[in-house]
């Protein structure tokens, strides 16, 4: 099944939840920069930083400023955890899609957003798109624990560029979703908090409540696994000690949904040539931008070093000034 005639992508969204990324982030910001062909509205949210992450990310985008960028919009919160950052960037949001990137993900492909909002665009059952896996869920042998199966997904090669595949649930990585959906959905659930499942049960209410449908759809980006971050912080259970307690919840609340459906195998083919890119030149798409992003993100990073060391070599002139003096 295929659609070769989308609705229009006039504008977007762009969700990222930021803890503690300083290194990183001009990285990220200027993958979205340099490859996004869309009018759209950067939503941060910074999340317990206790480094530079947002003066970094504040100063990035002041020296490198894009005609598409409409409104950039930053929040913060108190180390809430990803879930409940990410709902209160979900809640700044107003266009029709909203695309969610966790903070170390780097977007390495031309007009990404026309190719990942495509199946939402071109299908009317389609509320969510993951680039990083679908796959189908049932409760295991073992209680509150999950079993997955039919797994389409980046890390095993079972994601061809041109399928776009459906199964019951999606994993985070990058997300498209339907805005208006979204809204209806009441956001991410919070009693999934700080996390794990709750991209799961997100999706599943929408199939139970509206009849919607997610899958996964690739697109090229980098995202080492060195790159992520677990963090603790007093008074606050972390993701992973969360997983039965989540687990159990899950499928308490999608048991039936699960069992009547079974597992859901749907693969539509969607063309390159069919997505509504702004250009079209692989080479422009592919290979140039990207080397135009990483040499952008080189000379700041390069310029900024450099004004750092200038400002400490100061320092050290003053200082030792200051004992020459005090000794004459």
């Amino acid at each position: 099944m295929s659609s070769t005639h989308p609705k229009p992508l006039t504008a977007l969204d762009i969700v990222i939840s930021i803890h503690n990324q300083e290194q990183l982030i001009p990285r990220v910001l200027a993958g979205i920069l340099n490859n996004t062909t869309t009018p759209f509205n950067l939503i941060l949210v910074f999340d317990g930083c206790t480094d530079g992450s947002q003066k970094i990310s504040e100063q990035f985008l002041k020296d490198n400023k894009v005609t598409l960028l409409k409104n950039l919009i930053i929040a913060t919160a108190e180390n809430v955890y990803e879930l409940r950052a990410n709902n209160i960037g979900f809640r700044l949001a107003r266009e029709e899609y909203l695309i969610t990137l966790q903070d170390d993900v780097v977007i390495e492909e031309k007009g990404w957003e026309r190719r990942f909002t495509y199946p939402l665009r071109a299908f009317d059952d389609i509320f969510a798109v993951s680039s990083k896996a679908a796959f189908n869920v049932k409760q295991g042998d073992t209680e509150g624990a999950p079993c997955y199966y039919d797994y389409a997904a980046r890390a095993f090669l079972s994601l061809p560029r041109d399928t776009f595949t459906i199964r019951n649930i999606i994993n985070r990585g990058p997300i498209a979703f339907r805005n208006d959906i979204l809204k209806k959905l009441g956001y991410l659930d919070e009693l999934f908090a700080p996390g794990q499942f709750d991209e799961a049960d997100l999706v599943l209410r929408a199939t139970w409540l509206y009849g919607m449908k997610c899958g996964a759809f690739w697109i090229n980006y980098r995202s080492d696994s060195s790159w992520g971050k677990t963090r603790t912080a007093p008074g606050v259970m972390s993701a992973s000690s969360t997983i039965q307690r989540n687990a159990r919840l899950f499928f308490s609340r999608h048991q039936k949904l699960l069992t009547a459906a079974g597992g859901v195998l749907e693969d539509r083919i969607i063309r390159e040539k069919d997505i509504d890119y702004i250009t079209r030149d692989p080479f422009l798409k592919r290979n140039y931008i990207r080397l135009q992003a990483a040499n952008r993100f080189f000379f700041w990073y390069v310029s900024r070093t450099f004004v750092r060391i200038v400002a400490r070599a100061q320092r050290m002139l003053h200082r030792l000034f200051k004992k020459i003096l005090g000794r004459g």
